[in-house]
């Protein structure tokens, strides 16, 4: 009986053992890919800012490079809402007849930014402020 009594102590340890290094690098990879999915938004919206600022040619092929990148590791929501982002800014700059064109960029990046939350986060956040981009520099009025 104490033989019985060991080997189930024995096969229990190796069962909680191999359970609780499955969950901690299970936690670990989790960890690992939000925080590469952070970093590839953080770029990203940088990206965005450097070509509201610049609208040059190396902001805009940086964009587009952090905009690729985001293809393999964001989520299909992400993606879905970063496809009707570029959408309309490519329609606007190609065709200029985008009706509304900040109003749509505005609210098309809060969706974006909200979804990327979302992602990261794991929690939907409500009543949101309405959100923008900065760019260039605000000058002080010497009147």
């Amino acid at each position: 009986m104490e033989i019985i009594i060991a080997i189930i102590g024995t096969v229990t340890t190796v069962i909680t053992v191999c359970l609780t290094n499955y969950f901690s690098k299970k936690n670990e990879l989790k960890y690992a890919e939000r925080k590469l999915k952070e970093k590839s938004y953080f770029e990203y919206i940088d990206c965005i800012s450097d070509n509201v600022n610049y609208n040059d040619r190396e902001s805009t092929l940086k964009e587009n490079k952090a905009f690729n990148r985001l293809i393999l590791i964001a989520n299909v929501n992400v993606l879905k809402k970063l496809y009707q982002f570029q959408d309309n800014r490519i329609k606007h700059i190609k065709y200029k007849n985008v009706d509304n064109y900040e109003e749509k960029f505005e609210q098309l990046f809060q969706e974006l930014i909200i979804e990327m939350r979302k992602d990261l986060y794991g929690k939907k956040e409500k009543d949101f402020p309405k959100m923008y981009i900065l760019g260039g520099y605000i000058k002080r009025d010497n009147n």
